[in-house]
């Protein structure tokens, strides 16, 4: 059998893995590697480690792969650990499930992504996933931290309000962050430029725009859960978000500006990361559970048991 403490490890390996993929998928199209493996799931014909005849970029893509295989193997252990909790919890088990169901369907979309040569769509679609399994995970890691039982709010009914409008307008944002990236200059593969028909100039603008209205919101909230009562999660989430919108900001405007150099776009990438998981956060902190408390496995219920 299996303890929460032990349980929550691996929760939290997993939404750093989750967020780790995100930034070596970024390295795989900053740096043309896209199709340094040709083909999926093996890299060329007949091979699953990369011909030397791809070099740099063949190494890259394959590195990518290997990392996504050590996520794949923390998410499948997920659902198992959930099955041989001490004390059975259902709505962990169910979050595991989603999680695993939810990279099988990324690993299929990344296979797709390279069949059809780095198409912008299905990037964008494979970037957007992440963010899903992000939220997942973000939301497993603390469900493993407390109770079960029902989640009630805790905070009044317009910061609920306000807190689902943040991460709507958040969503939004990175929606419109892959538009923009798929309009731009980083394809993925240095010789196959696929890109949306998009005027770079305006949906960069429209970006921008959605990035105003975050922050906007963002500094609402930080009075809203000051003026208002609010668990103190809530209100250091709301903290760490107007730091990471203002760097986003600072970062985006410097790469659009400055031609977007591949290491801002990085940067920025890794960014957008982190806002996501600190905008589930807080959305996740305007309800409250007691925390969890370890079972007593005493030796009389290991023989119970046996």
């Amino acid at each position: 059998m299996i303890g929460l403490r032990a349980f929550r490890r691996l929760t939290l390996a997993s939404v750093l893995l989750l967020a780790a993929i995100v930034v070596s998928g970024g390295a795989v199209r900053l740096t043309g590697s896209g199709l340094g493996c040709p083909t999926w799931p093996q890299c060329g014909d007949g091979s699953f480690t990369p011909h030397s005849a791809y070099a740099l970029n063949g190494a890259i893509e394959f590195g990518n792969r290997v990392v996504s295989i050590v996520v794949g193997l923390v998410v499948l252990a997920l659902p198992i650990a959930a099955r041989r909790l001490r004390e059975p919890r259902r709505d962990l088990l169910l979050l595991s499930l989603g999680l695993w169901l939810g990279f099988v369907g990324q690993a299929v979309l990344g296979g797709i992504t390279v069949l059809v040569k780095l198409h912008p769509a299905t990037v964008a679609a494979h970037f957007l996933l992440s963010m899903v399994l992000l939220f997942n995970a973000v939301a497993l890691h603390r469900r493993a931290r407390q109770a079960a039982g029902p989640t009630p709010p805790a905070v009044r009914p317009e910061l609920l309000w306000l807190a689902r409008l943040l991460m709507t307008v958040a969503g939004g944002v990175l929606v419109l962050g892959t538009v923009v990236t798929g309009t731009g200059p980083h394809s993925g593969d240095s010789e196959d430029t696929k890109r949306f028909g998009f005027d770079i100039v305006n949906v960069a603008q429209l970006h921008a725009d959605g990035a105003m209205i975050l922050t906007g919101l963002t500094v609402a909230m930080i009075f809203a859960v000051r003026l208002t009562p609010a668990p103190a999660e809530a209100r250091r989430s709301a903290n760490a978000l107007a730091l990471t919108v203002v760097a986003q900001a600072a970062i985006g405007f410097t790469q659009y500006f400055a031609g977007i150099p591949p290491l801002l776009v990085a940067l920025h990438m890794a960014g957008a990361t982190i806002m996501w998981i600190v905008t589930v956060q807080l959305w996740l902190a305007m309800s409250e559970r007691p925390p969890a408390r370890e079972s007593a496995w005493t030796g009389s219920r290991q023989v119970a048991a046996g």
